[in-house]
């Protein structure tokens, strides 16, 4: 199990917009503040990249990796649920997950019918699981597609479809379907190529899809680009065939260095983002779509000023809810000065992206200071964050965020979780 972390007292402040400065946003940007109410520990262990995810009943889900085969025989990443919105938390029961291999990488997906579908990442191959009472039991099985894989991710809609992509070394992105809600996964094809990723050997950003039936479903992905672009593999027939369009146009800008992120708002309605590094500047871009990816609206920068890092989207009722790591200096993520302070970040749009909220911390509190080294496993310090935070929105509207505090500025790390006032 992992071991248990000490904690710190959190802020106690309503708002924390004091924490960071605004910085330059879209011209015609909006100029209120959100409020989030006091930060919560969802768990003190040792575990990273935390996503959060919305029950259609309201009950909240928080998953995250605790280490690719930390144990033996079984791994199996965290779940943790909460049933009074947020306010606390109650780490479920590993089931039949845990004898299994895991803890690489991990995503849920929750079904309109509230049945939960995990993958969990091993390396040689990735453990699936389902659960149809809120994880207090799971069924799983450690094989879920093409071995060899790397960063996956699952969506879900009605029926017991859910769609599993994951980077298979060096094909590429695979997509593949399950109708036993996420236990096996018998269709699988190929989403995007190497040569549609521009030669980037890279692995993909998030899935979504749109229920349509077993020959309608609508499923598409992100991708980042060797040539500072961002792809999108889209299918409209549940998985069968896919086409690729550019969300994202070639650039001078490396994208590669955070997963882009896509959202889906229903009906079509897609939103994505973007982090691009160019120069001594990270940025981040945002574009959408209103048919699920066929085509694409112009990209623009919607966070200009100091320097962002893993960008996360939620669309849900017009409601656009971007999060993300930032700090004031000016720099990259890997050359942040040593006393840059970052932290959880806030904007939204209410108007489908053609307006901002100035960008705010949602935690007073740095979850970290210093650079931080987005190189993955080559990276030898400066790793607390891991590689992503999220953002969800809630059924009242209410964006929600899971992410990394770095203690004292160590690998001592706890997930925590704030919620939009």
């Amino acid at each position: 199990m992992p071991r248990s972390r000490r904690r710190v007292a959190l802020a106690s402040a309503s708002t924390a917009t004091a924490a960071l400065a605004a910085v330059a946003l879209l011209p015609a940007g909006t100029s209120y503040a959100a409020t989030f109410g006091t930060p919560v520990v969802v768990s003190g262990s040792n575990a990273s990249e935390p996503g959060v995810d919305v029950a259609p009943d309201g009950t909240l889900y928080v998953n995250a990796p605790v280490g690719v085969l930390s144990n033996i025989p079984g791994s199996p990443s965290l779940v943790f649920r909460s049933d009074d919105g947020g306010s606390s938390w109650k780490a479920l029961p590993s089931s039949l997950k845990a004898n299994q291999p895991g803890g690489g990488d991990s995503d849920i997906a929750i079904a309109p019918d509230g049945r939960l579908s995990e993958t969990d990442l091993w390396l040689g191959d990735s453990t699936v699981a389902t659960s149809k009472d809120k994880g207090e039991t799971w069924t799983a099985q450690p094989v879920q597609g093409p071995p060899v894989q790397d960063r996956q991710w699952v969506t879900a809609v009605s029926g017991g479809r859910v769609y599993h992509v994951v980077h298979q070394i060096p094909t590429g992105l695979w997509v593949a379907r399950s109708v036993d809600s996420g236990l096996t996964y018998p269709q699988q094809v190929v989403a995007a190529t190497a040569l549609d990723q521009t030669g980037c050997v890279c692995p993909p950003g998030n899935i979504v899809s749109e229920d349509g039936g077993l020959l309608g479903d609508k499923v598409g992905g992100v991708y980042a680009t060797s040539d500072g672009g961002v792809g999108f593999y889209r299918s409209t027939n549940g998985g069968l065939t896919f086409t690729n369009t550019r969300p994202g146009p070639a650039s001078g800008a490396t994208t590669n260095g955070a997963f882009p992120v896509v959202a889906d708002g229903g009906n079509g309605k897609l939103a994505v983002v973007w982090q691009a590094v160019q120069g001594n500047s990270s940025t981040v871009w945002f574009t959408t779509s209103n048919d699920f990816g066929a085509t694409w609206a112009a990209a623009k920068q919607i966070v200009t000023a100091g320097t962002s890092l893993y960008p996360w989207v939620a669309y849900r009722g017009g409601k656009i809810a971007v999060s993300l790591y930032h700090t004031d200096a000016n720099a990259t993520p890997d050359t942040a000065p040593a006393g840059a302070q970052w932290f959880e970040s806030y904007l939204e749009s209410t108007d489908g992206g053609a307006t901002f909220s100035a960008l705010q911390a949602a935690d007073s509190t740095p979850v970290k200071t210093g650079p931080v080294c987005t190189g993955g496993i080559n990276c030898s310090a400066n790793r607390e964050l891991g590689d992503f935070q999220q953002v969800a929105i809630d059924n009242a509207g209410k964006a929600v965020m899971s992410y990394v505090h770095s203690i004292d500025n160590s690998a001592d790390t706890e997930i925590r979780f704030v919620k939009q006032a």
